[in-house]
């Protein structure tokens, strides 16, 4: 059945795209029923999903390889497909209204679902390999969706960072995987999971950190955090799937799932405490600054995943606990948010929150979800933000007083504080959030500095495109599950919240959570937490001024940008310097280094045991006739003075070839050799016929005397490799080998066929990748919108001839 399910989204990507969406006015609410089939076939599932009891489905693909396509379905995976499914049914539905009367809204469509399959085929996965090639898939897909609008620059700058340094995250993670595997024998997630003593094996702390080099690209952690606001050119429904509640979690799925094997030592504890609490604080100072709605709640996801990553450097009931509730109280204000951000932009014409006030007064459901939404990320009670804002709190709380002499016990108090200050800072920007743009009177009057805003006058919005019921169902929807989960927290959590927890875990657990725990020391840093918010709130102003004042080239954004065109400036200038001559000096560049490892490796040995020649096996009159044709007939090629003589010449070179093919019993290589030499002279006669004559200009005596050098070694050497392979063999032959399996074990009857399909299977296919890749750059660079601007520019008469 898991394989159906993401079968059904991979069917349904190409299918939706040309059935053209945008006709069909009821489009979204039908396409929506194809995630909530999947998230309702995980609801029946709950009830017999634990930690010992999983869902496995394992299809052989290559047998002989040991490769499969495996997947597993337990309390993580379930819990995580629950929320990408989930959540994905509601983005669907938004979609159709958000992208309404666009002509490329199946498209989009087809990107989402093929997202959608990626991402739950990697929460899915018992195979490394797997999990690998589904991460990619998220990869390839985000970065579509994030550059949807290609010809906007900030949409291609977006995309490209994503992809970039996820991309290279991805790479690091791979090698991570490989050498995970060969530590535990296995590339079967839920073998490596119960491999015994993983952590004192000399290749975990490499693998380890090249694993997280992947989980913290793809979820935003220190350094790489500048990736995700700048990916939120995306259209809305992108975002708001994408980078709240999907794609930026895959690194805490990976790092959850991996926790059970991985966890117990203390280079992964101070890893994940370092680089998450940093990000936790870096993400929501930062969020204050800005004033674009999307780009504030990218960096309060930043921040959230910072917190995410902190909890799982901890082990216990309650970090475990913590971890679960972060990540569905995150998705379920966090994906309404930026459905709301797009519900404004798309009523209003702007994000920014300089322009907008009083939208409560003309969208009323709106302001309502948005409330829910803001005061849950707020974490207010008795909303979801406040239960997983107080399992943070209690998470350090308690490591800090189980540990009061050492040194993590301490470093739990420092990031206990680090967590309220952060905790103030969501307040604060949920606070801006939801006041400046629905419920104050009007927008304030604007000073000079911020009269200008990318080039244009800065003034008040107001709604020109009223919201319908379509847009804000799923907002509203989630906003809600939000509020009324929480208040019945004691009986979902068995079914819930314990078995992910569990699969943290790596052992079976019982979650007891609950939203009040007494007037306890947490519950009062909280009270404190949200008494500090509402301060910020009120000294956002000299706050932000403050936050404005580190320059641009400290930024990930520039640094990035640095390496980027430096990578660039490095290419330009050893293309430069080692292709800036001539075709023939590039050439015998190649060859001499050729003929240095070939003449390496031949003096290894003494050449009296690498050439051994049967003087008894003389070559007969006409195989020295042909050589000797061959060699005057290439003498003359490179003589001739006309080009159509050396056409001709050449062409005896590759017809006495066909001639050696043929006396030594290659009939079909002969034949391919004909038609190639035919080919070949046909198309340089005609390309020289259309090429002008040209007088070069005299070679001098140093050009002369390397070429004569590099042609004597290459012919030396090509005459000694010839002498060896022609004598006697140094180990017995392989024919004898290819004769007998041609037939049985590879079902084919002509050996040359079977060698090239079959036994060089991987060689064929690599050949046909570069092809294929090659056809498809060139195909890009000739639709280039630069070429066609060229074009269109040139007169009519031009491009006519």
């Amino acid at each position: 059945m898991l394989l159906t399910c993401l079968l059904s989204l991979l069917i349904a990507s190409p299918l939706v795209w040309v059935l053209r969406p945008h006709q069909y006015p009821k489009a979204g609410w039908y396409l929506a029923l194809i995630p909530t089939a999947i998230t309702g076939w995980l609801l029946s599932q709950m009830a017999a999903i634990s930690h010992a009891h999983p869902l496995t489905e394992r299809y052989p693909w290559a047998s002989e390889l040991g490769l499969e396509l495996a997947f597993r379905l337990d309390g993580l995976s379930l819990f995580f497909g629950l929320i990408i499914a989930g959540i994905g049914a509601g983005i669907t539905l938004y979609t159709a209204y958000y992208l309404e009367n666009d002509r490329r809204m199946g498209y989009f469509y087809g990107l989402l679902f093929a997202f959608m399959a990626s991402m739950l085929g990697l929460v899915w996965a018992d195979n490394l390999l797997t999990l690998f090639v589904f991460w990619e898939g998220t990869s390839i897909t985000s970065y579509l969706l994030v550059g949807y609008k290609h010809e906007s620059a900030e949409a291609q700058d977006g995309a490209r960072r994503a992809l970039i340094v996820t991309g290279s995250g991805g790479l690091a993670m791979l090698a991570g995987f490989i050498l995970l595997a060969q530590a535990a024998g296995s590339y079967t997630l839920s073998d490596i999971l119960t491999t015994p003593h993983l952590v004192d094996h000399a290749l975990y702390p490499t693998a380890l950190i090249l694993i997280l080099v992947g989980a913290f690209t793809k979820s935003a952690q220190f350094p790489f955090q500048f990736w995700l606001p700048g990916a939120m050119a995306a259209p809305t429904p992108a975002s708001a799937y994408l980078h709240s509640a999907t794609m930026v979690k895959a690194g805490i799925y990976l790092l959850a799932r991996l926790h059970p094997a991985l966890s117990h030592s203390d280079l992964w504890f101070w890893l994940l405490f370092s680089f998450g609490g940093i990000t936790m604080l870096l993400g929501a100072i930062s969020a204050l600054r800005y004033y674009d709605l999307k780009r504030i709640l990218a960096y309060a996801t930043v921040s959230q995943l910072g917190i995410l990553v902190l909890l799982l450097a901890f082990e216990g009931e309650i970090a475990y606990g913590a971890v679960v509730v972060g990540i569905i109280s995150h998705a379920l204000y966090k994906g309404p948010l930026f459905m709301i951000a797009g519900i404004v932009d798309h009523a209003t014409g702007t994000r920014d929150i300089r322009r907008l006030a009083d939208l409560a007064r003309s969208m009323p459901w709106v302001a309502v979800a948005a409330s829910i939404a803001c005061f849950s990320m707020a974490g207010f009670p008795p909303f979801f933000g406040f239960l997983a804002k107080e399992t943070l709190l209690e998470t350090l709380y308690h490591h800090a007083e189980a540990h009061p002499t050492t040194m993590d016990g301490m470093m739990s108090w420092v990031a206990y504080g680090g967590a309220a200050v952060a905790g103030a800072f969501f307040v604060a920007y949920s606070l801006t959030l939801l006041i400046e743009t629905f419920f104050r009177k009007e927008a304030p009057a604007l000073n000079m500095a911020e009269k200008e805003h990318d080039g244009e006058p800065v003034e008040a919005a107001h709604v020109h495109h009223a919201p319908s019921f379509g847009i804000y169902f799923a907002p509203l929807l989630l906003a809600t599950l939000g509020l009324l989960l929480p208040l019945v927290i004691g009986p979902i959590q068995e079914l819930l919240l314990s078995p992910p927890a569990s699969s943290i875990a790596g052992e079976t657990l019982h979650l007891h959570l609950k939203l009040w725990h007494g007037f306890n020391f947490v519950f009062q840093t909280s009270l404190v937490v949200i008494g500090s918010g509402v301060g910020i709130y009120f000294l956002r102003a000299p706050l932000r001024r403050l936050l404005q004042l580190p320059p641009e080239w400290l930024s990930g954004v520039a640094g990035f940008n640095q390496v980027y065109n430096g990578s660039y400036a490095l290419a330009r200038w050893s293309t430069r310097l080692v292709q800036g001559g001539t075709l023939a000096s590039q050439a015998s560049v190649i060859l001499l280094a050729a003929v240095g490892f070939v003449l390496y490796a031949l003096f290894q040995s003494p050449l009296s045991d690498i050439i051994r020649i049967d003087i008894t096996n003389l070559p007969r009159f006409h195989e020295l006739s042909m050589a000797v044709l061959a060699v005057i007939a290439a003498i003359v090629t490179v003589r001739s003075e006309s080009r159509l003589n050396a056409i001709i010449s050449i062409g005896v070179v590759g017809v006495v070839v066909t001639l050696f093919f043929i006396y030594f019993g290659a009939p079909d290589l002969a034949l391919t050799q004909l038609l190639i030499e035919v080919l070949t002279v046909v198309l340089l006669v005609l390309v020289f016929y259309r090429i002008p004559p040209e007088t070069l200009p005299p070679k001098t005596p140093m050009t002369i005397r390397r070429n004569v050098l590099v042609a004597s070694l290459v012919g030396s050497l090509g005459f000694v490799l010839v002498l060896i392979a022609g004598g006697t063999p140094h180990a017995s032959s392989i024919t004898d080998f290819f004769k007998l399996n041609s037939v049985p074990a590879a079902h084919g009857g002509n050996v040359v066929n079977v060698i090239l399909v079959d036994f060089r299977g991987f060689d064929t296919l690599g050949e046909i990748t570069v092809l294929a890749i090659a056809a498809l750059g060139g195909y890009a660079l000739l639709r280039a919108s630069r070429l066609r601007a060229i074009e269109d520019l040139q007169p009519t008469e031009e491009r006519e001839k």
